[in-house]
């Protein structure tokens, strides 16, 4: 768990492991998993972001990856029904750094139907 940083992330990422004779190995396959994250690195994803047509939630961890500018272009080629959002000191992993707070945006941004 220290290796992957501590902390929920570190211990999601060491919860992936698997405990071999000889070692800890990953439980995905590792050529499946370069193959997906690669096309990301090489492609725009622009077109099918176009294509969405129902409302969406953005949200980007403030100390992620994603730059603040790649959020803010998808609420402008969707300003009808795109919300975008920072989940301040959060990394890549919201879900796992800040649960809370993903959980009242995600809660605030969803309708709600009477029971």
């Amino acid at each position: 768990m220290r290796f992957f940083g501590g902390g929920p992330a570190g211990l999601a990422w060491a919860a992936g492991l698997e405990v071999r004779p000889d070692g800890l190995y990953p439980r995905v396959d590792r050529d499946v998993m370069v193959g997906c994250v690669a096309e990301s690195a090489v492609r725009s994803f622009w077109r099918e972001w176009d294509q969405v047509r129902c409302p969406a939630l953005v949200v980007r961890g403030g100390a992620g990856a994603m730059p603040a500018a790649e959020a803010e272009e998808m609420r402008v080629r969707r300003p009808a029904g795109t919300r975008v959002a920072a989940v301040a000191g959060a990394g890549h992993d919201v879900h796992l750094d800040s649960p809370a707070q993903l959980h009242a945006l995600i809660a605030e941004f969803l309708p709600t139907t009477p029971a």
